[in-house]
């Protein structure tokens, strides 16, 4: 544990805990679902410049400096919000937010890999990201208490920047990384079987339970996806083309949480955000069991566990939208709880699948996944918003639950080349 944790979990109650339930409240009720769609996607395009932040952080050494960055770029754009009138202004502060969640949580990493030995990387990761979920399920609490009130949600979610702040640059690292942290060089005949027994150890630490996930990667984007695009026969192509469908249908669902539950189900703000909460806080004690199964069973086959606890969440969710019983509508909030539940396992054993069977290097290889995870997250806020105005949110439903139903079918496939692909 380090003392700046704490105030990473003031990011999290507003990034995974209000913002997400009190931003569509505001636009949706002013502008309508497609609109707020457009910017629910406008703060997920801000999060795509996490490897600017990661290359500027390393070439200047100003890791606090960006770091404080990202807390007060989210205190502007979450104070602002309120204030404006037009889907414009809306777009730009959520983008604001966006680039804001992008700078603090990069860097956040890279206090860890960069300036700690890599015998600490797994717990220390493990608990940041525990601290961060701890704050999810604080503010989705939060927002349930506020959702009658968006507005001054909104407003309490900038003042809780200022204390994230102050408790997140405590025992930050100082200055440039330090050559000597990264311990004495290792005997050039033993490197390459010991950095592979690193590498899956490290792939092992709880990711972050974030709408990006986030890293620091080396290669330019472009150079990765020209050799991604070479090997569109491979199992990695295969498995990339489940994790965008099964990603795709995880954020129909999440990006317009709070008006889908309301017109499908009739569930207010305040209560689905406790919903939320509950599996959100179920799920930070599922990292752990996952990477241990993971070992044990196999990580497609925890990705496969994971992708079928997600169908059976949105099936039963699709399902009840065409029919329920009359007066009940406990049962919709009850199979989300699932939702959130599943991305556990689907995160830790995705990351490590992902490295296992790629033939490029586990940087480039997660790099992908996570950017097939931002494709799909943008590509998903757009498609509720429109689907929503146009059908209704019964369609946003439908289309996510048969995104699922291909992508966990795809995942069949692979896990007999699995092995093979690793090998």
């Amino acid at each position: 544990m380090s003392p700046w944790y704490g105030g990473y979990a003031f990011q999290g109650v507003v990034v995974l805990g209000t913002a997400p339930i009190l931003l569509p409240l505001i636009v949706g009720g002013a502008a309508g679902p497609a609109e707020a769609g457009l910017v629910v996607a406008a703060l997920y395009i801000g999060q795509l410049a996490a490897p600017m932040f990661g290359a500027l952080a390393d070439g200047s050494g100003r890791h606090r400096l960006i770091y404080a960055a990202g807390y007060l770029l989210l205190a502007v754009g979450l104070g602002l919000f309120p204030l404006a009138q037009t889907v414009l202004e809306w777009f730009v502060l959520a983008l604001m937010q966006g680039l804001g969640v992008a700078a603090t949580n990069t860097v956040a990493s890279m206090f860890i890999v960069e300036f700690r030995p890599k015998a600490e990387w797994d717990r220390r990761i493990g608990w940041m990201q525990t601290c961060y979920g701890i704050g999810q399920a604080a503010g989705l609490g939060l927002a349930a208490l506020l959702q009658q009130a968006p507005a001054l949600g909104m407003l309490a979610s900038a003042a809780l920047m200022l204390p994230g702040l102050l408790f997140g640059l405590l025992g930050t690292p100082r200055g440039r990384r330090a050559a000597q942290q990264q311990g004495p060089a290792k005997p050039a005949a033993q490197a390459p079987a010991q950095q592979q027994a690193e590498g899956a150890a490290s792939r092992r630490h709880a990711p972050p339970r974030q709408i990006l996930p986030h890293g620091h990667i080396g290669p330019a984007s472009g150079a990765l996806l020209g050799r991604f695009l070479a090997d569109l026969r491979s199992p990695y192509a295969l498995f990339m083309l489940c994790w965008l469908l099964v990603m795709l249908g995880t954020w129909l669902i999440y990006n317009l949480y709070p008006l889908l539950m309301q017109q499908v189900y009739g569930v207010g703000a305040g209560a689905s955000s406790v919903y939320y909460a509950i599996g959100a806080g179920i799920g930070v004690f599922a990292y752990a069991p996952s990477g241990v199964l993971g070992q044990r069973i196999g990580d497609g086959a925890v990705v496969l566990i994971g992708s079928l606890m997600s169908l059976a969440s949105v099936g039963t969710m699709a399902a009840l939208a065409i029919w329920q019983p009359a007066g009940v509508t406990v049962l919709g909030p009850l199979a989300f709880v699932l939702l959130p539940v599943a991305w556990s396992p689907l995160i830790v054993a995705g990351t490590a699948w992902a490295a296992q069977l790629s033939t490029m290097n586990e940087g480039e290889a997660v790099g992908i996944l996570n950017s097939t995870t931002a494709l799909a997250s943008v590509a998903a806020a757009f498609g509720a918003g429109v689907l929503a105005s146009r059908f209704g949110f019964d369609a946003v439903l439908y289309l996510a639950a048969a995104a699922m139903v291909l992508g966990s079918l795809l995942v069949l496939p692979l896990l007999r080349a699995g092995p093979k692909a690793a090998a």
